[in-house]
């Protein structure tokens, strides 16, 4: 009996994806890293996002975006750098390798005053040596989503070139859609808001639709919260639900690539446990196929790399999402889910 015991538990043990750390406490003096982003560079280069929080793991700690990349498909990680500003704090991490070669991130400006979700503004700053450095970080008017928080995790550009990013203002009052039709230097709000959601990710399907996927505070009983837009992101279909995206009141994340889809977030509606990978064929109509990528109970957050790795083993997919011991980890998975 003790021998079946141990051997249950080692299988309990191995269902995690083998993964490496890139944020872990006390990395470069940091009390705690949350929030992950992750984009992949047209030369393969990944380049991970967090925030950096000090003295705490709350909210309101956040002051700052790390970032690290990796040249050898995430096996290993080249030094911590920052991202922000001495005059305010930033946080809500979205990432996007642009067409041009270019890596852009989006953030939310906080107050230095700050004590809990007050964005005061939004900026964006780019990188054209694929993250080893980054431009002055730009000031952004998001309109009526002004000091709205993005994603977190990533934003979107289409293939006509628009890009495209999500931002919520307020907790589970609005989602925002906002979009910029010049690379990224000055963005313009959609008009149509997206009641009682929280945070949100966009994907581009392969018939061309744009699937936004929301979180709310009903995610348990309901599934992720859908809206699909056929031109662009500029007009929205009603908001529905997938019930098959069983959540608890967590971020998740979504991205697609040689004609599937993929999505993650811990699929367990009673807690943050079960970071699973699943995937779609028919344009994320049904989900025939899941990986869970971590067991445990953590903060639940993740963030899907959008491609397949370029380096290491052929057809690897990437995610970076948040492990055991508040640490943020990166792992490989086959993209042919069964």
């Amino acid at each position: 009996m003790l021998l079946l015991l141990l051997t249950l538990i080692a299988t309990v043990v191995s269902a995690d994806l083998p993964s490496t750390s890139v944020f872990y406490p006390k990395l470069a003096g940091i009390a705690c890293y949350r929030i992950p982003s992750i984009l992949q560079t047209s030369n393969g280069i990944l380049i991970a996002f967090a925030e950096a929080r000090k003295g705490s793991c709350s909210d309101s700690a956040a002051y700052a975006i790390a970032t690290r990349r990796s040249v050898d498909g995430g096996d290993t990680w080249g030094n911590v750098s920052f991202i922000g500003s001495s005059s305010y704090m930033i946080g809500n991490p979205a990432s996007v390798a642009l067409k041009n070669g270019q890596a852009a991130l989006i953030f939310v400006r906080h107050s230095k005053t700050c004590t809990g979700g007050c964005g005061i503004g939004n900026g964006i700053v780019f990188s054209t040596d694929e993250g080893i450095s980054w431009s002055t970080p730009k000031d952004l008017s998001f309109g009526a989503a002004k000091g709205a928080l993005p994603g977190p995790g990533t934003a979107l550009q289409l293939l006509s070139g628009r890009i495209l990013v999500v931002s919520h203002l307020g907790a589970y009052q609005n989602d925002y859609v906002s979009y910029s039709d010049n690379g990224g230097n000055t963005f313009v709000t959609n008009t149509r808001t997206f009641p009682k959601m929280d945070e949100a990710a966009l994907t581009q399907l392969s018939n061309g639709s744009v699937l936004l996927n929301m979180r709310h505070r009903t995610s348990p009983s309901l599934g992720r919260g859908i809206a699909i837009s056929h031109d662009n992101g500029m007009t929205w279909s009603s908001i529905s639900y997938d019930k098959t995206l069983i959540s608890p009141v967590c971020q998740a994340s979504i991205v697609s690539f040689n004609n599937a889809t993929y999505f993650s977030n811990p699929a367990d509606p009673k807690g943050r446990d079960h970071i699973t990978i699943r995937k779609s064929v028919d344009n994320a109509v049904t989900w025939k196929a899941s990986l869970v990528v971590h067991e445990g109970s953590t903060f639940g957050y993740s963030c899907l790399v959008k491609g397949e790795l370029s380096k290491g083993e052929l057809n690897q997919g990437g995610i970076l999402f948040e492990s055991a011991n508040q640490t943020i980890a990166f792992a490989r998975f086959n993209l042919s889910l069964q």
